[in-house]
């Protein structure tokens, strides 16, 4: 750090409590411009840009502040409070689990506490099955799969004839659970009748492919693995399907030689 630049960062400082934050930013603009490595001088900038309700230029120095150290909590938490200012939610509560991840153990609570304050807002105007489909996200991302098959069921039973979308998604997550647990009947019956609302929803044919594949019927995961390529959003996707079905051609056709 530059004695020039903490010079400006500590006028800006000084009038920042005075509330004055116009001039506040027009000093740490000087310390970043003298050293632009220094991740604090972007969040105090941040911060008094936020004071004055420019949100979008307080998420921009956030993220800069991030970008230069990912473990600097006040950056990923004014991260957060820039996106929840700015409407957006569920942003916001995804960056405060960033924060949780990647600042020390003892600042948790601050994030903890500021996710509780996103989720409530995401929850306004949000259907039963809604908020049952985003808990079981959230144990996903956990790794607690049990628990997300659990709110996964809970919001088929609560969708609504108008949802049939999000039920096709809660098909999917469920058997992308099961798939991980190694339960691959659960996860074929799951594919299915995500399948009957959206034929050509073509991760879950890889899916059901991947399922069909494990317990060797190689016929079936054949179909699904070309389908799959065939509605591919992605090449990446694509070349897994079409992987997945040269795999299972030879298979076939090695039963074939067999039966013959």
């Amino acid at each position: 750090m530059s004695k020039q630049a903490l010079k400006y960062k500590e006028r800006g400082n000084a009038e920042f409590k005075k509330g004055n934050h116009g001039k506040a930013i027009e000093y740490y603009t000087y310390a970043t411009e003298l050293d632009p490595s220094n991740h604090i001088f972007f969040t105090n900038r941040a911060t008094a840009y936020f004071k004055m309700g420019v949100y979008k230029k307080s998420l921009r120095d956030a993220n800069k502040a991030i970008k230069l150290n990912n473990g600097w909590w006040k950056g990923h938490m004014k991260k957060a409070e820039s996106l929840f200012a700015l409407g957006e939610f569920k942003e916001a509560r995804e960056a405060a689990q960033e924060g949780i991840k990647a600042s020390p153990p003892e600042r948790s609570g601050h994030f903890e506490d500021f996710i509780r304050k996103a989720k409530a807002q995401m929850m306004n105007g949000m259907s039963a099955a809604e908020l049952a489909k985003m808990e079981g996200n959230d144990f996903y991302k956990q790794s607690k799969l049990p628990e997300a098959i659990k709110c996964y069921t809970s919001a088929i039973g609560l969708c609504g004839r108008d949802e049939t979308e999000l039920l096709c998604s809660l098909y999917a997550n469920r058997a992308a659970c099961n798939r991980q647990l190694r339960n691959d009947d659960a996860v074929i019956a799951d594919c299915t009748k995500a399948l009957k609302i959206n034929p050509k929803y073509a991760k879950v044919l890889l899916r059901r492919a991947q399922s069909y594949e494990t317990i060797e019927k190689y016929r079936e995961a054949c179909d699904d693995f070309q389908k799959a390529a065939g509605y591919a959003t992605g090449p990446a996707m694509r070349t897994q399907a079409l992987s997945g079905a040269s795999r299972c051609r030879k298979h076939v056709k090695q039963l074939e030689k067999n039966q013959d």
